[in-house]
């Protein structure tokens, strides 16, 4: 409640999908209790809830296949068994991701390779093209916070270099690159539905390719290697894949379903509250934003702002905080857990990877303040959020 000029106000919980679960999303997990059959592939009444949301989420991308996982960094293991990720191989991923992204690759054996990333946020396809060797396997492009990549080069690098691509959608989903959904340009893609990202069931995520050799050693992968398809009959191969468990259960697809009826109003909602923001800051002296590779394709999560220090970023982030704006910082030097490397501590003493490994990102991320754009964002809400910035610059640049 705004009681006075200035006073402090209460915005929601930044959690996208989970803020529209409703009555839907509570009659579908009762469908499925009902019919005692929370397994996808089998049960007394088995409703087929999971085989459902795989051909809807596959509609709605474009692609011809969708594996559910049973979460996004499943989907990663997935997605790279299913693009024959193996020991020795090197896979090119982007400084600044979530360890998952990394972790997969280190899990097959295989090699991550850091590459910068840009004022996007996302991968540079500069330094991408120049970290590629006789080893190198695939390039995972991460549309980090909702941004999309620079799909077009990346592809055209991979594809005369002969290199798989899988984006990762973690944070992207909804997204689009030039009019063309995200999850849709590679050999392969992954999504999370984690509790934070864009629609969510808790936990999940899913794979989705229009390759049907890379789908089929997907299904392997993330099925104990069973050679049984949907409807359990069998895959049409003659390879086995070694395999675990990343099974989604009926419960997760249930939900998920809902959950992407409702994909493009939340993503709408994110977008428009921070077009309304963005409109109101345009004339801050001194404001410079995170670039997009396409501002319209913009999930629309957050807005990130570049400071010129890290000074400046401290400052900034200070003033924020006093107003009550959930504030990110990225990266900040000798903070504990505050270096992007120290989530990958395992990988990073590995491979001798340090802060002079990918220098030009890490200048990037420890000048950047990440602010959340809720879907739920009120007229007063975004009013409060302009006022708020605009006196960060203010004292950040007197």
């Amino acid at each position: 409640m705004v009681s006075r000029r200035g006073a402090v106000i209460k915005f929601p919980p930044m959690y996208p999908g989970a803020l529209f679960i409703d009555r839907h999303e509570l009659k579908a997990v009762e469908r499925v209790i009902k019919s005692k059959s929370l397994f996808r592939y089998y049960g007394p009444k088995h409703p087929k809830e999971v085989e459902s949301f795989e051909r809807e989420f596959a509609r709605y991308l474009g692609v011809r296949h969708v594996l559910g996982t049973s979460s996004g960094t499943g989907a990663l293991y997935v997605a790279m068994a299913g693009l024959g990720i193996s020991h020795g191989d090197e896979v090119i991923v982007p400084a600044y991701t979530w360890m998952s992204t990394a972790a997969a690759v280190l899990a097959h054996g295989a090699k991550p390779i850091l590459a910068e990333v840009d004022e996007t946020l996302t991968i540079d396809p500069d330094d991408f093209e120049a970290k590629i060797t006789p080893r190198t396997k695939a390039v995972v492009p991460v549309h980090m916070r909702g941004f999309p990549c620079k799909m077009d080069r990346i592809a055209k690098v991979a594809n005369a270099n002969n290199i798989k691509v899988l984006e990762d959608c973690a944070q992207a989903c909804g997204g689009s690159f030039r009019g063309r959904k995200l999850g849709t340009f590679g050999d392969a893609a992954i999504f999370s539905f984690q509790l934070n990202k864009v629609i969510t069931a808790g936990e999940g995520g899913a794979v989705a390719t229009s390759d049907t050799s890379t789908y089929t050693r997907c299904m392997m992968a993330h099925d104990v290697a069973a050679i049984m398809g949907i409807g359990r009959k069998p895959l049409q191969t003659d390879e086995v894949v070694l395999g675990l468990n990343f099974r989604m259960s009926e419960l997760h697809a249930a939900v998920l379903r809902e959950q992407l009826r409702k994909l493009d109003a939340i993503v709408y909602r994110m977008r428009r509250n921070k077009m309304l923001i963005l409109e109101g800051i345009k004339d801050t002296p001194n404001l410079e934003l995170a670039k997009s590779n396409d501002s319209e394709g913009d999930v629309g999560v957050c807005l990130v702002i570049l400071m010129d220090s890290v000074e400046k970023a401290n400052i900034a982030e200070r003033v924020l905080t006093r107003r009550g704006i959930g504030v990110w910082r990225l990266y900040k030097k000798g903070v504990p857990d505050g270096h992007v490397y120290t989530y990958w501590r395992g990988i990073a003493e590995r491979f001798g990877y340090d802060e002079k490994t990918c220098p030009r990102a890490l200048d990037i991320l420890g000048r950047t303040i990440h602010l959340d754009v809720n879907p739920l964002l009120t007229k007063r809400h975004v009013r409060y959020m302009i006022s708020a910035i605009r006196e960060a610059m203010r004292e950040a640049y007197s």
